[in-house]
This record gives structure tokens, C-alpha cells and sequence, in this order.
């Protein structure tokens, strides 16, 4: 009995030396990563990207990064991540995080998401390009070109300038910009206004009686400006196109008494209804006042201030007096735009259009006051059309905007201003086409969107 003693001794010793062993042995903690998941890069653009990573046990910890693409380097000291990717690694990239403190190792999936901020630019020639493929298939030739709010010019082109060569359209192609002119006429009269020529309410007559035009003495200026004058429309009345209209040409009094010859279709101000007439009556308002010219006026006042160099008003052309650089079409001098005068005929690159329509609606050229008028909804006031001084005003796509439409010998035009973010884009094209408002709506939305 007294030989168990020891070994009993001995075995309650070894026991407790091993339990001693395992408290000296500490568990290990693994590595924590508190980085994100994802990251995001742009292509042209520096990206950078720390990882975060901690040991509570106090470890030193290697890590590495596995997956690396070809554009990212990794500085295992600072833990850094850093590089330039390019638009051909746009997409996502996959890499895995592995922190190691030596007893053991934490992994974590790192996705880095390169996009690519395309400039306004760039957009503004792919949307073109699509929706002239896509959308308006056979269209002859288009020209855009949108004015930033920082004063950038941008352009875009797709097409032919005429049906018969095959010479691709330029920002330099001109077009007969149509009722876009409506815009330069009331920023004339307003011009002419604030310069105390007359006041917007002054009745027509007390300058430019017209004789035998029903409720002539009634008519203010500014119902003409805003179509709620009553007076009719001679450009889209078939009786005016008669005889040898394709080769003659028009004088103030030819327009006038047609108008007078019609009569009136309401009286002034209690009614809307869309009229040239009504604004070929303002240019000849202008020539009387100012005692000159109604291209000289529009040179002097509108033309040679905003520096629109591409922007005539069409006073004498003809087939044999052909337009410089103007798009053509089969129609382009169909007949004398002295039929038109201040209604359409304005001729100009879409380019100056955009730099006219920033200028005229932006502020600076006009007064606020001046500007608020043009803007007012004078149409709808009275049952018409959304319709301001020489202005449509639109909301299309929950986009509100303004500028004016236009359409004339087969080109199709618009000016579009979008004051939330002070841009101006204008449209033209030399041949109709039925999906029109579909490309101008895209390049609309594609614009916009690079704002918001």
C-alpha cells in the first residue's frame, strides 16, 4: 500500500503541470479587415483606396491582395491600393483581401467597379449618332449643338448637307432656321422697348396703322408677340399660295392687305391663334420705328452684339442668289422668303442658334423684366397653346423648357432652353422626317441628364 503513495504523487504533479501548460497557451485571434466590399473607380482618374485591417492580440500582420488587375499596384507597408484605370477596364474587378498574423489568416473579396464618366461632349455625338440611326432611318443630314452653362460651344453632326453629292454635314452648314426666327423677332421688339422705342402695350396703330385691318387700333404689340391678336395666318392659308407665288416676291403691303382682306378671327386679346401674319406685322412695326431695314435692325441689334457671325436674315435669295454654305434641299429656295420676313426668316448654324438662345434666355443680353414676359404663358391665359412672347414653353419629359419649333421649304428646327441649369441646345435638319421629335427628345433627356 505504501508504493501507491508516489506514483499517486507523481500522477497529481504531471496533472498539474499540464494544466498549468494550457493556461500559458493564449487563443489566437484572426486578423480583422474593416474595409468596405466595393470600391469605385473612374476610368482616366487616380483611384486610391486604403485597407483597413486590425489584430487584437497585437500580431504583426502581412498582408497581401490577390486578383490585382493590370492598372492597380498594392503597397503592402501603407496598404494602399492605388492606380489609374482606363475606359477598357471599365466593369467590375474581383480581388481578395488576406490578412495573416502569423498563426493563422482572414480573407475578405474586394469588388472595384470602374465607370466611365463620358464628357457632355462625347454623349452628345453617340446620342446623336443613335438616334439618327436608330430612330430617324433615311433622315437626310442633322446638326446639333448645345451652349453649357459654362459658355462652352459643343457640336455633333450626322448626314449628308444636300441629296445629290454625298458631302457630310458640318457645324459650318447653315439652315433656314424658320419659326426659331420668332425668338430673334420678340428679342428685337424687346430690345427696341427697353430702349424706349415703345412700350409692349402700346396699341400697333399709334405707329404702323394698317388700313382697313379689323380691330387694327385695338392691337397691342404685345398680343401680337403673344398670337392673341386675332390676326390671321397667310402662311399656312392656301389661298395666299396662288398665281406665280414660286417666283415673285412680297411687299409689306401685299401682307398687309391680305390680312386686312380676312379679317380678324377674334377680337384682340380674347383669343389664341398661331400667326405669321401677326409677326411679319412686328418686322415691318420694327422698320418704321427704327427707320431702317428689318436685316439692318436685326444686324445692328441682335446680330453683331452676340457675335452670331453664320446669322443672316434672308431677305434676297433666290436660286440664282444662293445662301452660303446653307444644307440643301429640293425645296431650299422653293419661293422668296419676302413672304416670310420676320415670321421665318432667319438663316443660321445651329451653333449660333444655341449661342443666341443662352444669351436671349439666359439673362445679360435682356432684361429680367423683358425675360419674364417672354416666359409668361400669355397662350394658355386665353384658351391657346403654352405660349409666351415669341416662346413656346414646354415640360416635356418633366424637363421645363422654352424656345420655339419651326418648319419651312422641308427643314425642321427647334432652340431649346432649359433654365434649371442655364443650357441652351438647338437642332436643325435640311429633310422632314416623321420620328423628328424622337431624336430632338433624346438629345433633350441626354443633355439634361449630364446635369442632374
Amino acid at each position: 500500500m505504501r508504493l501507491g503513495l508516489p506514483i499517486l504523487l507523481i500522477t497529481i504533479l504531471l496533472f498539474a503541470s499540464c494544466a498549468k501548460d494550457t493556461k500559458e497557451e493564449p487563443i489566437n485571434h484572426l486578423p480583422e479587415i474593416d474595409s468596405p466590399l466595393t470600391a469605385q473607380a473612374y476610368a482616366d482618374s487616380l483611384f486610391s483606396f486604403t485597407i483597413a485591417v486590425d489584430d487584437i492580440d497585437g500580431d504583426p500582420l502581412a498582408v497581401e491582395v490577390e486578383g490585382l488587375p493590370g492598372w492597380l499596384n498594392f503597397d503592402p507597408v501603407a496598404l494602399k491600393l492605388q492606380g489609374t484605370p482606363t475606359r477598357q477596364d471599365k466593369g467590375e474587378h474581383h480581388l481578395t483581401v488576406i490578412a495573416d498574423d502569423g498563426k493563422g489568416q482572414r480573407s475578405q473579396p474586394l469588388t472595384i467597379k470602374v465607370e466611365v464618366l463620358y464628357s457632355l461632349q462625347e454623349k452628345l455625338v453617340q446620342e446623336l449618332h443613335e438616334r439618327f440611326v436608330l430612330n430617324t432611318p433615311g433622315l437626310l443630314g442633322v446638326s446639333a449643338a448645345v451652349m453649357t452653362p459654362e459658355g462652352q460651344l459643343l457640336t455633333a453632326t450626322e448626314g449628308d448637307s444636300n441629296p445629290w453629292e454625298g458631302l457630310p454635314v458640318t457645324p459650318a452648314h447653315r439652315y433656314r432656321m424658320a419659326s426659331v426666327s420668332k425668338v430673334f423677332t420678340s428679342a428685337l421688339v424687346l430690345r427696341l422697348a427697353e430702349e424706349g422705342f415703345f412700350q409692349l402695350d402700346d396699341k400697333l396703330f399709334t405707329y404702323l396703322p394698317i388700313p382697313g385691318l379689323q380691330y387694327g387700333e385695338n392691337i397691342t404689340i404685345r398680343q401680337l408677340l403673344s398670337h392673341t391678336a386675332g390676326v390671321v395666318d397667310h402662311l399656312n392659308s392656301n389661298d395666299f399660295w396662288t398665281g406665280n407665288w414660286m417666283s415673285r416676291t412680297w411687299t409689306n403691303e401685299d401682307i398687309f392687305q391680305y390680312a386686312a382682306g380676312h379679317g380678324a378671327l377674334y377680337p384682340p386679346g380674347t383669343g389664341y391663334a398661331y400667326s405669321n401674319t401677326g409677326f411679319y406685322i412686328l418686322g415691318a412695326l420694327v422698320e418704321e420705328v427704327a427707320q431702317m431695314p428689318l436685316a439692318q435692325a436685326f444686324e445692328q441689334y441682335i446680330f453683331a452684339p452676340l457675335g452670331l457671325e453664320n446669322t443672316i436674315y434672308d431677305d434676297f435669295s433666290d436660286i440664282g442668289h444662293p445662301i452660303p454654305n446653307l444644307a440643301r434641299n429640293a425645296r431650299s429656295y422653293e419661293y422668296h422668303l419676302s413672304a416670310v420676313g420676320a415670321a421665318g426668316a432667319i438663316v443660321a448654324t445651329p451653333s449660333d442658334i444655341a449661342r443666341f438662345g443662352r444669351a436671349v434666355y439666359g439673362g445679360g443680353f435682356l432684361s429680367a423684366a423683358s425675360i419674364d414676359a417672354m416666359t409668361t404663358d400669355y397662350g394658355y391665359a386665353v384658351g391657346g397653346d403654352h405660349y409666351g412672347l415669341g416662346t413656346r414653353l414646354w415640360d416635356d419629359h418633366n424637363i421645363i423648357h422654352h424656345g420655339h419649333s419651326g418648319a419651312l421649304m422641308d427643314y425642321r428646327t427647334i432652340l431649346m432652353y432649359v433654365p434649371a441649369y442655364d443650357v441652351c441646345i438647338a437642332l436643325a435638319t435640311n429633310e422632314p422626317h416623321a420620328n423628328w421629335y424622337d431624336l430632338v427628345n433624346g438629345i433633350l433627356v441626354e443633355v439634361v441628364g449630364h446635369y442632374q
